[in-house]
């Protein structure tokens, strides 16, 4: 089983409906690790959301959204009284998003470091865990994952995407400390080329790479947009896949389903060493990933694909 801890939001997404008239605000439950978790469900994975969700009508909604996607939450953890984190999301004429999030006393930051580790220690086959975004960005609930993941004598693989959101940061510098322990404790850190520049502005992409290579990390992907993914391990391989040239509505929801197609390979196959991975199966899991992202990125908002539909954008 993949379970996923970070956060489970709404997200308000701008749109011009006709041209030149105000844009209209249409919400979805998002959030990069409800986002993921969907990805890796449709793809044929056991998916396990480690989070609180609020008793508000956006909590409700998440609610069911995850119990039609097949994704399983943990009944304690739901219709809390917090508010639900809200994020707004406006997007531009290529498709890329910008964000502003309402964060403060919602479900998300509420989850403490003791009920982190009560829940995953109480969770049954649980295999891998995926850590993010805004949740590890923000300095409580951040600070809560950190704490949680450090005090685990027996962690599961974890998976990491900072999905670096800048309008979140507080401090940069607590941030990036923040950021390199969660990565030393990472078997496998996914980010984007725009993600390594906000961490390491001052060094070049391989010396951030290395940076980042620390601790437990066995290998880094590296979401490049149009030229694809980047595969760089402790072994020293280096393998890149190209994206998939077809017509893009929106991003949004891009990344995460990286993130859930890579997850959903890894526990098919039983990996949990990135080294067992051959040259030609590192290359399938990519090709897979990019293929699933393409179908996410051709439809509007986070939409992941189902297994059946990998591939039909090709």
């Amino acid at each position: 089983m993949i379970g996923f801890l970070g956060e489970a939001l709404i997200d308000f997404i701008s749109r011009e409906e006709d041209a030149g008239s105000d844009p209209l605000f249409h919400y979805y439950a998002g959030g990069s690790t409800l986002n993921a978790a969907t990805a890796a469900s449709r793809l044929g994975s056991d998916a396990l959301f480690l989070g609180k969700l609020s008793q508000d009508m956006f909590g409700q909604k998440m609610k069911e959204y995850f119990r039609s996607n097949n994704v399983m939450f943990r009944q304690e953890l739901v219709d809390v009284p917090q508010n639900s984190m809200i994020g707004f999301a406006k997007i531009d004429e290529t498709g890329a998003a910008s964000y502003v999030f309402y964060t403060s006393d919602t479900s998300v930051t509420s989850f403490s470091a003791a009920e982190i580790v009560k829940t995953i220690e109480e969770a049954e086959n649980l295999d891998y865990i995926l850590i993010g975004s805004v949740s590890v960005a923000l300095e409580t609930s951040g600070e809560h994952i950190r704490n949680a993941l450090k005090s685990i004598m027996n962690r599961p693989f974890i998976f990491f995407d900072p999905n670096v959101r800048p309008t979140v940061v507080e401090d940069f510098d607590r941030y990036h400390e923040r950021m390199k322990d969660l990565a030393s404790l990472s078997s496998i850190i996914k980010l984007s080329h725009e993600d390594l520049a906000f961490l390491y502005p001052d060094l070049s992409v391989t010396d951030g790479l290395n940076s980042l290579m620390q601790g437990n990390t066995q290998a880094i992907i590296l979401t490049l947009g149009k030229d694809g993914l980047r595969w760089i391990d402790q072994q020293g391989r280096s393998i890149n896949v190209p994206a998939i040239d077809n017509p893009i509505v929106d991003t949004v929801g891009a990344g995460d389903t990286v993130s859930g197609a890579v997850l959903t390979f890894l526990s098919e196959h039983g990996i949990v060493k990135t080294r067992d991975l051959s040259d030609a199966q590192i290359t399938e899991m990519l090709e897979f990933a990019v293929q699933a992202a393409a179908v996410t990125t051709s439809r509007k908002g986070a939409n992941p694909p189902l297994r059946s539909e990998v591939g039909s954008v090709l």
